[in-house]
């Protein structure tokens, strides 16, 4: 087609689409509901996924090495202090560590089961001992700080930085003493410099931070490491898991998808979810656009033949009904991506009271551009797929056979 053929058919399709105003609008309506759908849903299901990665994976190392116990020894010696086995050739675990690109950074621990007694509250737990030095390059504590300090506090003797859920479990706040009593009997009075939050009650219910050092001293084990987080660069690449197990031996290693299978099949089955409900929408919007298109051939059957039968071809046939999907497509996809932004923001900003397993304020809500491109894309594109067949249809019509039936 030259320029002026293509300018006449453009012509003669507007025509056609502006002569049958509620039928354009229809179909511009299910490309708009379609796309709406598609934006509002993935926006909505991949925040929620991003929100549970930050809280959980953010608050948690990809990497934990932990001492294997020797079975035999614990069943014929039943000492409490068995259940704070100490990390062996943690010289080798280091350089193992230390040798590999994708570990980002990793922290010694001491963890001991604890009793924490508070003014009200007596309740059975687990204390983090750390270094807080090398705990600041896993986790950025102070944007988790809810009041008082994180882990600069520790620079003083006495003090314990509690998740949020357990702090109201003890009914102790910034400022409050409370008292620890572990495993050997001894105990010690601690101060609550800190309260944190990661967004999830799993987390925020158990972790309590204090300095290994004084840990130790109560445990009366001056040397002692019990576990050995780790942070990679590449959360999806564990190679370094299979290093450590094939060159340290009496070590237990687990990902975070060992710890976090829950979470991790949630995520693929909210994912799966999302985009083939958001997908068959859109189709069933394509067809709402075809059976419209098939409704508009039949209609136009004498045009169709009288076109013909002045020399139009078969693609000047294709063109003219194809424009008519096309224009349909844009406008309604547009339409579509604005409405679902619309919808998306005040999804956003709705109050969110789920304090049972999520702490959150508002709804979690994504904003990428790419879904609102993908979402322009594929509703343009099913129109123009739903006006394609009917066109092509009607350009195989024969003018002699339209002109018998008249």
């Amino acid at each position: 087609m030259n320029i002026k053929s293509i300018k006449t058919n453009l012509f003669i399709g507007l025509q056609y689409l502006t002569a049958r105003k509620k039928q354009s609008l229809l179909a511009m309506l299910g490309v708009l509901f379609g796309v709406t759908t598609f934006i509002v849903m993935v926006n909505f299901m991949t925040g929620v996924n991003d929100f549970l990665d930050a809280a959980v994976f953010e608050g948690s190392p990809d990497i934990t090495i932990s001492p294997q116990p020797d079975l035999n020894k614990v069943m014929d010696d039943l000492d409490l202090d068995l259940m704070l086995n100490p990390l062996y050739d943690l010289d080798k675990i280091e350089d193992i560590l230390e040798a590999s690109p994708n570990v980002r950074a990793y922290s010694k621990q001491v963890i001991t089961p604890a009793i924490f007694i508070s003014q009200h509250v007596q309740l059975p737990g687990a204390i983090n001992g750390i270094e807080a030095d090398e705990e600041k390059k896993l986790y950025d504590l102070d944007k988790r700080i809810l009041s008082g300090r994180g882990f600069e506090s520790f620079s003083e003797e006495g003090n314990i930085v509690l998740g949020t859920s357990l702090a109201k479990k003890l009914m102790v706040k910034t400022g409050d003493s409370l008292r620890i009593i572990i495993p050997n009997g001894n105990e010690k009075q601690f101060r609550v410099s800190g309260i944190f939050s990661f967004g999830i009650t799993t987390i925020d219910n158990v972790r309590t931070y204090a300095p290994a050092e004084t840990l130790r001293s109560l445990l009366e084990q001056e040397e002692l490491i019990t576990n050995l987080h780790v942070k990679l660069r590449d959360r999806n690449n564990i190679e370094i898991k299979e290093t450590l197990l094939n060159r340290v031996s009496k070590i237990g290693v687990e990902d975070w998808k060992d710890n976090n299978r829950t979470i991790v099949a949630g995520n693929k089955v909210r994912d799966v979810l999302t985009w083939s409900v958001s997908f068959a929408l859109l189709l069933v919007a394509g067809f709402g656009i075809y059976n419209i298109m098939n409704i508009t051939v039949v209609q136009k059957r004498k045009d169709i033949a009288v076109l013909k039968t002045i020399g139009y071809k078969n693609t000047d046939i294709v063109f003219i009904f194809l424009v008519q999907s096309l224009i349909i497509g844009i406008i309604g996809a547009l339409l579509g991506a604005a409405f679902g932004y619309a919808i998306s923001y005040l999804i956003s900003v709705t109050p969110l009271q789920a304090k049972d397993f999520i702490i959150v304020d508002t709804y979690p809500v994504n904003f990428k551009g790419i879904y609102y491109i993908l979402g322009i894309f594929f509703g343009i594109l099913t129109t123009v797929f739903a006006g394609y067949f009917p066109s092509r249809k009607a350009s195989k019509t024969d003018p002699v056979n339209i002109i018998r039936d008249i």
